[in-house]
């Protein structure tokens, strides 16, 4: 025994690499899509069915060790990443259930669905540890390792603590925690109708359950085409939305410090930028496919996923050039992650890595389109902002590459709405007007960073001209680009409207009581303003 405890106490001293830990969990999830696709004894499986089948056991199997890992945490007082070398061996444990059912059934798996119960014949499954199951679905290597992991881990807390209780009540809770996972799509539809209704939480039937996730409606313009996993596909879009949740708060327990340097260093106007840019390619989607604006609870859950992918591959593309400009930013932004010490070099990587690997992910739910829009984004803002090319440190060239990221964001609203997923049929008269207006006005970012930016030998207009004649030379490209509007769009309606936001955004540039850190918002508020004259008079 004392050997045991001096493993435990040696494990939770064992510092272990987060990105490492998540491409051991891949490759487990990869092996455990092996076995079930490939090795056991099943019917052939599309590729949009694969890739849903891996999904899911991504998300599911990460959402429980969370939970448990999260539990853990609370029930040893320590910080989660104490844990990380621990948990790695519960990965493991998601390759028994398959390997056991293979081993008692002669090569088959059998067939483990969620339960899909009512309120009380879900309790009654809960007491009797996944008893009174309907005919046809059986968990046995599932029950086995849920069981087995409950155990393991209540074994573990008395070990550390030497309190029953703790042990009791690990165990109830992890057996809570899995079982709930187990029966996620009930509980969820129960939630949902407790919230939004119609009917009674006593009016449930298994069948409402499966009707509610199974229906094989669109998504805006998106149609999976398997009816069988439509459950699972549609579930993916609130697993996602959880697991982004549940690491937060994991993030938050294991140091309010970094959480917090991170929320502060989002940049919100970039966020706002980037959420208006996905909404406009989803309106001018609309404007193409009328049909497809049927928003719906899972078409809005749609849009949460891919906003919530947006977000973190900014998140991801700013550590990336944090990383880079780590010179610059001790002269003009010290308050960021990196030069006020509040992260290490290699964290913050691994941060960025996770963010990355979370966006690519968050897409795929939705769609592979989605996930490689999100891939080139991150392509884009690596040759941007990394050496060997460093392109940032070109003018026009470091604008041009920044304009078309951002129309990937435009492309991932478009296509969500398009049929097909296509964006042959978005106006090439757009892109073009908004590849230019980005090119030439995008250096607005640069004025708060010049003398970083001077410094670190980045070429930006500020850097070239010097403060005063560069605000000169983005203003009356900002007010080229309101003009240029009216002539790509071919409405003369526009011409006064663009002159006046044009004129007012030249001004407030070019004053020099507008402090560079507030140039953006005011911009921003400009151009949004002049957006919406721009759909009501073109569009509507």
């Amino acid at each position: 025994m004392k050997k045991i405890e001096a493993a435990l106490h040696d494990a939770l001293e064992k510092k272990f690499n987060l990105v490492l830990w998540a491409v051991i969990f891949l490759a487990t999830i990869f092996l455990r899509s092996f076995v079930e696709q490939v090795l056991a004894l099943s019917a052939p499986t599309t590729s949009a069915e694969t890739i849903v089948n891996f999904l899911q056991n991504f998300y599911f199997f990460l959402l429980a060790i969370l939970l448990l890992w999260l539990l853990l945490s609370v029930l040893l007082s320590v910080r989660p990443q104490k844990l990380t070398y621990l948990l790695t061996f519960a990965v493991v444990l998601i390759l028994a259930p398959s390997l056991i059912d293979m081993l008692q059934n002669h090569g088959q798996i059998y067939w483990s669905f969620y339960l899909l119960s009512d309120p009380k014949l879900l309790f009654r499954q809960y007491i009797t540890i996944f008893g009174n199951l309907p005919s046809g679905i059986v968990y046995f290597g599932t029950r086995i390792v849920f069981v087995a992991a409950v155990l393991v881990l209540a074994f573990f807390v008395w070990l550390a603590t030497k309190k029953i209780w703790k042990a009791v009540l690990g165990a109830i809770v992890a057996y809570s925690l899995l079982f709930s996972m187990g029966a996620f799509p009930s509980l969820f539809y129960y939630a949902y109708v407790f919230v939004f209704g119609p009917g009674r939480l006593s009016d449930i039937r298994s069948f409402t359950i499966a009707g509610f996730f199974g229906a094989p409606e669109k998504i805006f313009g998106v149609v999976f085409p398997s009816f069988g996993y439509t459950l699972a596909y549609k579930l993916d879009y609130v697993y996602f939305l959880c697991l982004l949740l549940l690491l937060a708060v994991l993030f938050w327990r294991g140091s309010r410090k970094k959480f917090l340097a991170v929320v502060k260093n989002l940049r919100l106007p970039q966020i706002v930028f980037h959420a208006g840019l996905f909404f406009i390619g989803m309106g001018l989607g609309f404007l193409r496919y009328p049909n497809n604006f049927q928003p719906d609870f899972f078409s809005i859950l749609a849009v949460l996923v891919l906003l919530a992918s947006v977000f973190l591959s900014w998140i991801a593309s700013v550590v990336v050039n944090d990383i880079y400009d780590l010179e610059v930013d001790r002269i003009s932004n010290p308050d960021r992650p990196l030069p006020s010490g509040v992260f290490a070099q290699t964290d913050y990587v691994q941060f960025g890595w996770i963010c990355f690997f979370l966006a690519v992910f968050g897409g795929l739910s939705v769609g592979p389109i989605f996930a490689v829009f999100l891939a080139v984004y991150q392509a884009l803002a690596w040759v941007y902002s990394a050496p060997p090319m460093r392109l940032k440190k070109f003018p026009v060239i470091a604008t041009f590459i920044s304009a078309v990221t951002l129309l990937m964001i435009l492309f991932l609203g478009y296509v969500l709405v398009s049929d097909g997923q296509t964006i042959h049929t978005l106006s090439s008269s757009i892109i073009l007007l908004l590849l230019i207006t980005y090119t030439i006005s995008l250096p607005i970012k640069d004025f708060k960073d010049l003398a970083g930016d001077r410094a670190g030998g980045l070429w930006t207009w500020p850097v070239i001209l010097g403060e005063k004649k560069a605000r000169l030379l983005v203003a009356v490209s900002l007010f080229v680009s309101y003009i240029l509007s009216v002539f790509f769009l071919g409405n003369l309606r526009l011409f006064w409207w663009a002159l006046l936001f044009g004129t007012l955004t030249y001004l407030v540039v070019n004053s020099e009581k507008t402090k560079p850190r507030q140039l953006f918002w005011r911009v921003l508020v400009l151009v949004a303003a002049y957006g919406i004259i721009l759909v009501k008079i073109v569009f509507l």
